[in-house]
């Protein structure tokens, strides 16, 4: 009789928990790589003058990072996750304020196999990475300034973007509206 309960109580456990469990969140980059919808996956393309191309493979026409509009650079190659490959790090300049020195920078890893994902995007005056590590994620710093026409006298702001590993990107800490740079106008 005791067996039966127990075969019962098995049996009972396994069905009751059927559909219950959660899907964990990729926790390697090339699980990473695997689970993000093709159209996040870009191939880069290094071309004179530090001009690059990050676009998803095969839509090099309908990418706004690509050569024909030669508004993406290089801004370092960084090892971002310490798999000893680099990594890279770009300047889009299609989506600056004028004459503010205020870029769209994007970052992304390489999975392997001829792809990259992105893990940051952002508008900065700058983004560095540390000279040399050799840990994984590093935290970066970036700065932003004032993208008002002419405006000399508001603060550089520092930023430190930290990897976080549930939503695979850096991110600021704290997050800073880039419209506080600016001193508030009357």
């Amino acid at each position: 009789m005791r067996l039966h309960q127990l075969r019962l109580s098995v049996a009972f456990l396994a069905v009751s928990t059927i559909g219950c469990s959660t899907a964990a969140a990729p926790v390697s980059l090339q699980q990473r790589c695997a689970a993000v919808p093709v159209d996040d996956l870009v191939e880069l393309k290094h071309y004179e003058n530090s001009l690059i191309s990050a676009c998803p493979p095969g839509a090099e026409e309908d990418c706004i990072y690509n050569l024909t509009m030669a508004q993406t650079y290089s801004a370092g190659t960084p090892d971002l996750n310490g798999d000893g490959l680099p990594d890279q790090l770009a300047k889009y300049l299609g989506s600056n304020y004028g004459d503010a020195d205020i870029v769209h920078y994007l970052g992304f890893v390489q999975c392997g196999d001829g792809t990259s994902i992105k893990v940051l995007e952002g508008d900065f005056k700058s983004v560095a990475s540390p000279e040399s590590t050799k840990a994984a994620w590093p935290d970066l710093d970036a700065t932003r300034e004032c993208a008002a026409p002419g405006d000399t006298s508001s603060p550089v702001q520092r930023i430190k973007l930290v990897f976080n590993k549930e939503t695979f990107s850096y991110e600021e800490i704290p997050e800073v509206s880039p419209s506080s740079v600016c001193p508030s106008r009357n």
